[in-house]
């Protein structure tokens, strides 16, 4: 799970960049919807690779019915 401190200084950037203007959404909105991104895809990453039976993209788990 992502820090506060990282959500905050995200807000911080996308206000530094004005990021927020092209797309009409306050920064603080912003940076909440890339930080459950991030976490809902490193999630969703971690369970394919082990449906696939891997630890990584590149290292099969060693596991008996890994094919």
């Amino acid at each position: 799970m992502a820090s506060v401190a990282f959500q905050v200084d995200l807000q911080k950037l996308i206000n530094k960049y004005n990021v927020e203007n092209d797309f009409d959404m306050p920064d603080y909105l912003m940076a909440e919807m890339i930080v459950k991104f991030i976490e809902t895809m490193g999630d969703i990453s971690k369970r394919n690779l082990d449906w696939h039976g891997c630890n990584s993209i590149c290292h099969p788990l060693n596991r008996k019915d890994n094919k």
